[in-house]
């Protein structure tokens, strides 16, 4: 079933400027009211700064300096009738002049409705000194304008920085001035244009018609042509690829819209992004075996991107037991040379300063044992099978006084990235009889803080996570073992409790819940897909009940679930590998928004580094609406629709909005747009964007038979739809050969969403800014258009 043509916002222009016929939708038509019996004069509605009233005055009261007399008469320059007038120009419209101390534009019956005067009291709101802000009134059958006289000259010689600002200040108030000319433009004496055009050539905005004016105006200014050259030459500039041949106009255009694409998201209110405080005397050490080669990118990762904030460790070290087997409590097989390539990524991009790997030498392990025991002993695990010397020999090549210690499948939550927790451990370690200081876990609802204590004696040293502060504890060597069959008997961190418990010594528990860690026993560790979830939700400091005041990972899967978004308006926000940078534009032209009420899903699909974990500062003015999702591994496009709109869209009739995560808004009012279209029922919303790669493209979205042309440009960015629309494509149109389509994946979607829409609408507004990122190949192109092709033959 085919849709409806679809509506287009905006207000027609005087005849023959349209580019591509009228625009559909008007404003609502506004009639002068009689004023009835014993009226001193015609109806009167006077509309200023978007207020509107019904004035029972004559109209000639609006402008103090002119009588009854010289209104409906007219004076003439220097007589004695009334003031002075002037008459500084006439046109289509109607006359304009000088009257005392006002400008007045008395417009020719019919030449301007009273919808567009509405529009217009509207829209020159603020305008000045680029427009100057009129009134209005309505007497004898035609509408008046008048507003301050003010000192300008004319505007022979234009310059490209006086349009460019005019041209910046019409985006900024989404208006089109369109009748551009050397003779509708005035210089104030300071510098700067004014338009001075008031009246029907003046619309709201318009992709069509701004870069139209856009190109006029260049021509002007850089080419030098004059108002009548380009009279004569307008309409070839509407030609197909005409813009593009008008030497230096596609980076005139490229640098017009990129700086007022910059203006918008400086606005933006995201937290700025600080400088680490340097921890200069801890550093963070990560112990790793062989047997976690599998998690072992993704949870150093995780670890450093968690814990670095807000301060930097002097170094972060990932220390390798290279111990082969068999393992205690074993749940895969080790793989020391896998383990240790992946380690090598983690260095140049600059998630770890080093990896240590432990000696196997019989000499050096039996002098490491003999240093902390005071035991001949060359076996470097307990009698259990516990590691023991690998990582008592991390510690001596520790240079730092302090170490924050940690296995590697810890789990750390922050539900602050503000919070300095270093800072406070280390405050926390101070008195002279702590040894060390636990890493807080999970605390139960409704609990702040707890102090950091421990009685006498206690507690056990974290061996899992936690601060030590390695001068007292080395002070405490040899510590208390016994040897078993040639093995220690006991941990390093069972000895160091016993020498706590024979000296009055302690370990510290407590802290702020703001952050803290969750321990996955290895019997979890198979069921990848539940780890991966429960690691994503600890790290953005969302745990179910069952989990708080418990260190190992509790619950199942139905515990561990993302939050549905059910606000009316969602962003869909996807991406792999953008770039932090990217991101923050991204999510700034969110925070810009002047309606916030919208949710977001963002979907991390698995990228490198430590970009993932480095999400949580940039989401926090979304926090309470914002529902975040970090792949382990790489899922694809569709399956990241399925998952954002099936699973975490909570109302079919939702308005899910795509935004790549590489790109962003190009307007503050872009939420409040797509709500207008919204509340008007539509079901699929699309509006224009600006791509830098090709400046002066424009698209223009088909809804009534897309497949016939290519897709119709209904994959276009800005694009919007109801979740029910998405819901109801069957599972096999985003699909090619059984498996999910990876490419494309804007026509896979659209096409049979707007094949099934009722009430599409195209807005023709810059509300996106799209900066491709895909490499652009004749063998890329090719392969695109195959799949192009298959897409179309299939039908809904």
């Amino acid at each position: 079933m085919q849709p409806p043509a679809a509506s287009t916002s905006g207000l027609a222009l005087p005849g023959g400027l349209e580019c591509r016929g009228p625009l559909a939708r008007r404003g609502p038509a506004v009639e002068p009211r009689s004023l009835g019996r014993g009226a001193h004069g015609p109806a009167v509605l006077r509309l200023q700064s978007g207020r509107r009233r019904d004035c029972g005055e004559p109209a000639f009261r609006a402008i103090p300096c002119l009588t009854a007399g010289a209104v409906r008469a007219g004076a003439s320059v220097g007589g004695t009738a009334g003031p002075r007038t002037m008459i500084l120009g006439a046109g289509q419209e109607g006359v304009v002049r000088r009257v005392g101390d006002f400008v007045e534009k008395r417009f020719h019956p019919g030449a301007i409705d009273t919808s567009k005067v509405d529009w217009l009291s509207r829209a020159l709101r603020g305008t000045m000194p680029f427009i100057p802000e009129p009134e209005w009134t309505f007497t004898e059958e035609a509408w008046v304008l008048f507003y301050p006289w003010f000192e300008t000259c004319p505007a022979e010689d234009l310059t490209l920085d006086e349009l460019r600002d005019f041209l910046l200040f019409c985006l900024e108030k989404n208006l089109v001035c369109a009748n551009i000319k050397r003779a509708n433009f005035r210089r104030r004496p300071g510098g700067g244009l004014t338009f001075v055009d008031i009246g029907s050539w003046i619309v709201p905005m318009n992709v069509d018609y701004f870069r139209d004016a856009a190109a006029r105006a260049f021509t002007l200014a850089a080419l030098g042509w004059t108002d009548e050259a380009l009279r004569q030459r307008s309409r070839e500039l509407r030609e197909d690829g005409a813009l593009t041949s008008l030497p230096g106009f596609s980076d005139f255009y490229r640098e017009l819209l990129t700086e007022h694409a910059h203006r918008q998201w400086r606005t933006a209110g995201l937290p700025e992004q600080s400088e680490l405080a340097p921890a200069s005397d801890v550093t963070l050490l990560i112990k790793a075996c062989a047997m976690d080669v599998a998690v072992l990118l993704t949870q150093v990762r995780h670890i450093v991107g968690q814990l670095e904030s807000p301060r930097r460790f002097a170094r972060r070290v990932l220390l390798v037991d290279p111990f082969p087997g068999p393992f205690l409590r074993e749940y895969a097989p080790g793989d020391l040379p896998g383990l240790l390539t992946s380690a090598q990524r983690l260095l140049p991009e600059g998630t770890l300063d080093e990896v240590w790997v432990a000696p196997q030498e019989p000499g050096l392990i039996a002098a490491v044992n003999a240093m902390w025991f005071g035991l001949a002993c060359e076996a470097t695990h307990s009698a259990r099978g516990v590691p023991i010397t690998p990582q008592l020999w991390g510690f001596d090549q520790v240079r730092t006084r302090y170490v924050l210690q940690c296995d590697l499948d810890v789990l750390v939550g922050r539900g602050d990235f503000g919070h300095d927790y270093l800072e406070e451990m280390r405050a926390a370690a101070s008195p002279e009889d702590a040894l060390g200081v636990a890493f807080n876990i999970p605390q139960p609802a409704g609990v702040v803080s707890q102090p950091y204590d421990a009685p006498s004696g206690a507690f056990v040293p974290e061996v899992r996570c936690g601060l030590l502060d390695l001068e007292r504890v080395r002070a405490c060597r040899p510590l208390p073992n016994e040897l078993v069959n040639g093995r220690l008997a006991r941990s390093w961190y069972r000895s160091l409790e016993g020498h706590q418990q024979r000296h009055g010594l302690r370990t510290l528990r407590g802290g702020d819940a703001r952050t803290f860690y969750v321990h996955p026993p290895n019997a979890l560790k198979t069921d990848e897909v539940f780890l991966a979830r429960a690691r994503d939700l600890v790290g953005q400091g969302r745990v179910p009940d069952v989990q708080r005041g418990q260190w190992d990972l509790m619950g199942h899967a139905k515990d561990w679930a993302y939050e549905p978004r059910r606000e009316s308006i969602v962003f869909l926000i996807k991406g792999r590998n953008a770039g932090l940078s990217r991101v923050r534009r991204c999510l700034g032209s969110l925070a810009m928004q002047e309606d916030p009420r919208f949710g977001v899903v963002l979907i991390d699909d698995a990228s490198e580094g430590l970009s993932p974990w480095r999400l949580g500062p940039l989401l926090e003015p979304f926090r309470d609406r914002c529902t975040l999702v970090r792949h382990a591994r790489h899922a694809g496009r569709i399956p990241n629709f399925r998952m954002g709109i099936r699973e975490l869209c909570a109302d079919p009739e939702a308005l899910v909005v795509v935004l790549d995560m590489d790109d962003a808004l190009l307007s503050r009012t872009a939420v409040g747009r797509l709500r207008a279209e919204y509340e008007r029922g539509c079901d699929v919303v699309l509006a224009s964007m600006f791509r830098p790669d090709k400046p002066t493209k424009l698209y223009h979205p088909d809804f009534v038979e897309p497949r016939r042309h290519w897709g119709g440009e209904v994959w276009i960015h800005l694009r919007a739809f109801r979740k029910r629309l998405f819901d109801a494509i069957p599972p096999e149109d985003l699909q090619l050969d059984g498996r999910w389509i990876e490419q494309c994946t804007d026509y896979a979607t659209m096409l049979p969403i707007v094949e099934a829409c009722r009430q599409p609408v195209y807005i023709p507004e810059y509300l996106y800014f799209h900066e491709r990122s895909t490499p652009r190949t004749p063998e890329v192109r090719a392969v695109k258009d195959d799949i192009i092709r298959r897409i179309l033959a299939k039908r809904s």
